[in-house]
Formats: structure tokens, C-alpha cells, sequence
């Protein structure tokens, strides 16, 4: 039997008859599963309004046009002009990493490549936190908005379940490392 093979439970005997650690605790998946769901609306809609959707951002206001306001890298700007919101494939890549911390596949990975961006990842949640206090106090300003109130939820979710996805998978991933080194 190949020692690679992740077709075995977690659980289950290895060949050499000794129990094959769980990556993860059932919950800590369970977790990140939910903590996960919480961006498709977010990925959704930034994709909706990458391909030009309207719905949501407040009349005149352009994306593109604000990005290259902003200064951002012509990069970036050729990729929203072309449909591909780079906070949509950030949170896609954040999705993907809080599911490598808790799946047998992400044991493949070094840990480093791992617990970096996650440990980074869960400064989501106080971004999530405070941007979820801005858009309930409207930020004390009188500019209009460049998005209706209804969108905010949806980033205010996608940071929170995200870095706490995050958190979670690095925090039993690092669990289950730390026992694996534990005597026995």
C-alpha cells in the first residue's frame, strides 16, 4: 500500500499496524466548512461586479476607475477589466487554504507554506469586525456611499468566516502536529 495514499479514514491502521494520526478534529472541519460558506456571497458578488454587474454599487461608480484613482497596479486593473476581482481570488485562495489545514491532502504541504498565510489570515477577523462598526455607524460621514447598505453583510461574513476558518485549521492542524511528537 502506498504510505501516501489518502484513500485510508483517518483513524484506520496503517501497514505497519500503528494508528494513523487525524489531521484534524471532526468539529475543527465542521468549522471551517460553515466559516468557509460564509465568502461565497462575497466571491459572488465580486465576480458579478468584475464581469460588469450593477446591483449594489451606487450610481457613476466604477470600479476600474477607482482602481487606477487609487493607484493600483495595472495588474490588477487589467484583471478587473477582464472579469477577475482579485479580492474574489484572494478569498478563493483563503477558502482553499483553511480546507488544506484540516484535509488529509494538505499534510502534503510544508507546514510553513501553511501556518504563514493562515496565522496572517485571522487578522481578518478584527478587519471584519471593524468594518461590520464603519458600515453600522455609516463612519460618521455625509460622502455618499460607493456601495448600498445591503453589501456590506456580505464582506463583513466573507473576513469573519475566513479568518476564523483560518484560525481554527491552523490552531488544530497545529494541535494534531504538536501530539504527533507527543511520547506515547
Amino acid at each position: 500500500m502506498d504510505p501516501t495514499d489518502d484513500s485510508r479514514r483517518p483513524g484506520e491502521d496503517s501497514e505497519a499496524g500503528v494508528e494513523m494520526m487525524r489531521v484534524v478534529t471532526p468539529a475543527a472541519g465542521k468549522v471551517v466548512a460553515l466559516c468557509t460558506a460564509t465568502a461565497a456571497p462575497y466571491i459572488a458578488l465580486k465576480t458579478y461586479w468584475a464581469f460588469g454587474g450593477r446591483a449594489g454599487l451606487a450610481d457613476g461608480f466604477d470600479l476600474v476607475d477607482e482602481f487606477e484613482k487609487n493607484g493600483a497596479p495595472d495588474a490588477l486593473v487589467w484583471l478587473e477589466r477582464h472579469g477577475i476581482d482579485f479580492t474574489a481570488v484572494l478569498a478563493l485562495t483563503g477558502v482553499m487554504l483553511a480546507f488544506a489545514l484540516v484535509r488529509p491532502r494538505g499534510r502534503r504541504l510544508p507546514r510553513w507554506l501553511l501556518f504563514t498565510p493562515a496565522l496572517a489570515g485571522t487578522l481578518l477577523i478584527p478587519y471584519g469586525l471593524l468594518t461590520a462598526v464603519l458600515a453600522l455607524t455609516q463612519n460618521g460621514s455625509n460622502a455618499a456611499p460607493a456601495i448600498t447598505q445591503w453589501v456590506a453583510p456580505a464582506g463583513v461574513g466573507a473576513f469573519l468566516g475566513i479568518g476564523t476558518a483560518l484560525g481554527v485549521g491552523a490552531w488544530s492542524r497545529l494541535n494534531q502536529a504538536v501530539s504527533e511528537h507527543m511520547p506515547r
